[in-house]
């Protein structure tokens, strides 16, 4: 167990340090077509060498990810279709084909599909390299890569991912860094192929990111964020999994987006707090037209009466009567029994005041 939660933890943060970028970039698509399309990738170059173990089928899928960015960028660019429709013409092109090699020429071939889909992390303790999970040293490895990636280039990719423009007018080499980091997401589909599966990297790609951008108000808040929560989720699915005798995969990305759901329901800037928000707008709007109505009518019996002001107000006696009830408590209001009227008082008239000159 202690092996599995590492090598998860490991792909998560590998991920992790390229997903607020894709985020940011609103490219989490694009890692799903990355994550199918090299699967014909991995397809060709089992052609050219008949080994799994080949560091060929790494390059070939690192190739097709790279073919599928270019594709993509070459038909949203020319205007024939939009960049969402492109994505949909072209990876489940490539997938398909990769499927169609496996069934037609490698049926006895340990090239289950399911497996590059869905993954499953129990399997990865058993293919060893240098005494540890060889999955383990792969992701540490890519780890380390896109980790030199990102402080190397950590300037050029902020002013990139923000405003291309302004980095292009810079000198900064957009493109350059553009397919360099879509390379650097294919190197890490391919290689968690044979550990979590291509649905699980999407997760990691994207849910934890995502979730720290609901918190974070930097971008260097938002990678450590995204490694802390990637790391929870793994924890937290991994644990779960194990309790319930269910799949680590699937589990760890129902985590991941429940952390998502959770934290866009409940975070400074999130449903519920915006809710909250404009119900409080709402309230202070219409105290502060009640306020402004009774000073524009003070003294008028009809317009200020105690039994005609809601129909002068077009609202419900009940809602003038909350409201009114509401204003007297903050001592803005007081009602006149000798005219039965309602008045200002001298705070309420400067709360009108303070409203109409912010």
């Amino acid at each position: 167990m202690t092996e599995v939660l590492f090598v998860l933890l490991m792909t998560a943060m590998a991920c992790g340090l390229l997903g607020p970028f894709l985020v940011l970039r609103r490219l989490s698509m694009t890692a799903d077509a990355l994550s199918h399309s090299v699967l014909l990738g991995i397809v060709l170059a089992f052609f050219l060498v008949r080994s799994l173990d080949s560091v060929l089928l790494t390059l070939g899928a690192a190739l097709f990810g790279l073919l599928t960015v270019l594709a993509v960028e070459l038909l949203s660019g020319k205007g024939l279709v939009k960049r969402d429709d492109a994505l949909g013409l072209v990876f489940p092109m490539f997938f398909s084909l990769g499927v169609l090699l496996i069934t037609r020429f490698f049926r006895n071939v340990h090239l289950d599909i399911e497996i590059v889909l869905m993954g499953d992390p129990l399997f990865a303790p058993f293919v060893r390299l240098f005494g540890l999970p060889r999955s383990l040293v792969e992701m540490f490895l890519l780890f380390l890569l896109n980790l030199s990636f990102v402080i190397l280039f950590y300037e050029p990719l902020k002013i990139s991912t923000f405003d291309p423009s302004y980095a292009f007018l810079l000198g900064i080499p957009v493109k350059r860094i553009f397919y360099a980091l879509m390379i650097l997401c294919s190197f890490c589909c391919v290689t968690a192929f044979n550990s979590v599966g291509a649905i699980l990297v999407i997760s990691f790609f994207a849910a934890p990111a995502a979730a720290a951008s609901l918190l974070s108000r930097s971008l260097w808040q938002m990678i450590l964020l995204t490694l802390l929560l990637g790391a929870l989720n793994c924890l937290i699915g991994c644990l779960i999994a194990f309790r319930w005798n269910v799949s680590i995969s699937g589990m760890c990305s129902f985590v991941g987006m429940l952390s998502v759901l959770l934290l866009s329901l409940f975070s400074r800037g999130g449903i519920l707090r915006g809710m909250r928000r404009r119900k409080q707008q709402r309230e202070r709007f219409k105290e502060e037209l009640l306020l402004l109505h009774l000073y524009r009518h003070r003294g008028d019996r009809e317009e200020t009466g105690f039994e005609s002001l809601f129909r002068h107000v077009n609202w419900s006696r009940r809602e003038t009567e909350r409201y009114i009830g509401r204003l007297m408590k903050m001592k803005w209001v007081f009602a006149d029994p000798c005219d039965k009227i309602y008045q200002l008082t001298e705070e309420g008239r400067e709360r009108l005041l303070l409203a109409m000159t912010a």
